[in-house]
């Protein structure tokens, strides 16, 4: 792709009090010299040095801003601030002590761009100490139906992108009365009739600090999202709530399931119904476009993946 077709790509980085993790987060994005990116970074008026360092880097940013004292319950209200800004095709959010990892965006880019059609893709999931080494890969995909059942892991949100239209059809802004946001935002995606693609690489990696908001604000978040998960279970057919009972019962028998190869089982009366839509690289030395879609065994969450 030359550098006009590469679709614009809007990452919001909401901050507070981070002053050890930001520059981390920053760099992992700008050191990717994506050539079409619109990089937004808002402070929520941080007590630290978080908005001397995010300053050090307006001439590389789209747009800073530092917000006065408020009284926010949760960082909807930052991240719907930091969103209205955006103009990009593609979007996704970057909480301030999370990474993106190298070459992800062009990834991204490919994706979107080879499929048009496609709305919303996640990575695998990837989880990093707090000094930044990567510690765990979760091979774990959630999809519509985990989502319909209580499955207690979520869509990792620093590797999930979404188009702009799908946005505006869900939309446009996250919940921000509750903790659980990217939880609600998910199951109003799936509600608005977007189909998750599982791209079967790495974008972001989740940096896990006792300290942080999921940790310390657990019991809030669950309870969030159990209220999400009522609302898409409001909105979702009989029909694919009986599937999702039967999905529930079927998990039991992973040990048996998840031998089997996604090419057969994607050709399965029923099991194929659980199916998930995903999308690899076929040869990794093959120029551009060098991408294909494929079915998926969801329970296939070892490897090989």
């Amino acid at each position: 792709m030359t550098q006009k077709e590469y679709p614009k790509i809007t990452i919001v980085a909401t901050c507070f009090n981070r002053e050890k993790y930001i520059a981390q987060t920053i760099e992992s994005v700008l050191s990717q010299n994506y050539p079409n990116l619109e990089f937004i970074v808002i402070d929520d008026h941080s007590t630290d040095h978080s908005w001397d360092i995010i300053q050090s880097y307006k001439d590389k940013l789209a747009y800073i801003e530092q917000l006065p004292p408020n009284n926010h319950t949760s960082p909807g209200p930052v991240i719907n601030h930091a969103l209205s800004k955006s103009t990009g095709d593609i979007m996704t959010t970057l909480n301030d002590k999370n990474l993106l990892l190298p070459g992800s965006l062009f990834a991204v880019a490919e994706v979107f761009t080879t499929f048009p059609d496609m709305e919303w893709i996640t990575g695998i999931g990837l989880i990093a100490n707090h000094s930044g080494i990567m510690t765990n890969v979760m091979p774990i995909r959630k999809d519509f139906h985990e989502h319909l059942i209580h499955v207690p892991w979520n869509i990792q949100h620093e590797s999930t992108f979404w188009g702009r239209a799908l946005w505006e059809r869900a939309g446009a802004h996250v919940n921000e009365a509750l903790w659980a946001l990217d939880y609600d935002l998910w199951c109003r995606f799936f509600m608005a009739g977007a189909k998750l693609y599982h791209l079967n690489t790495i974008l972001g990696a989740y940096r896990k600090l006792p300290t942080a908001h999921g940790s310390s604000k657990a019991s809030e978040y669950y309870a969030h999202a159990a209220g999400a998960r009522a609302m898409l279970r409001a909105h979702t057919s009989r029909k694919e709530l009986l599937y999702a009972e039967l999905y529930k019962w079927l998990r039991y028998a992973k040990p048996l399931l998840r031998n089997i190869p996604d090419r057969v089982y994607a050709h399965l009366p029923v099991l194929n119904h659980f199916a998930q839509d995903a999308i690899t690289f076929r040869d990794v030395n093959a120029p551009p476009p060098n991408l294909v879609r494929y079915k998926r065994n969801p329970f296939r969450t070892i490897y090989p993946w």
